[in-house]
């Protein structure tokens, strides 16, 4: 299936130097990812709680990480605050 994503230039950029450097294409370092992601997040209701934690920590993360994706800094600031006043906790 084809399908487009809008990545951060700086994302792509790393990505593709990845995939180069390992003589792949970007779509196969990308689909690898999504597997990874995927296989390594839970998928029952049961355990949204455990979905609220990592999704908090992975934007915490996000923020902390030199440099800061261009652009989406204040917006996933935003993001954080609303999904912690709406009862998510990353503990």
């Amino acid at each position: 299936m084809k399908t487009t994503l809008e990545l951060p230039d700086e994302l792509y950029l790393h990505a593709k130097t990845r995939a180069a450097a390992q003589r792949r294409k970007i779509k196969d370092l990308v689909a690898q990812g999504l597997e990874t992601v995927l296989a390594s997040t839970p998928s029952t209701t049961g355990d949204f709680h455990e979905v609220q934690r990592q999704t908090l920590a992975a934007l915490d993360d996000i923020l902390r990480c030199p440099p800061p994706p261009k652009g989406r800094t204040k917006q996933l600031q935003r993001e954080v605050r609303s999904l912690r006043s709406a009862g998510w906790s990353p503990a």
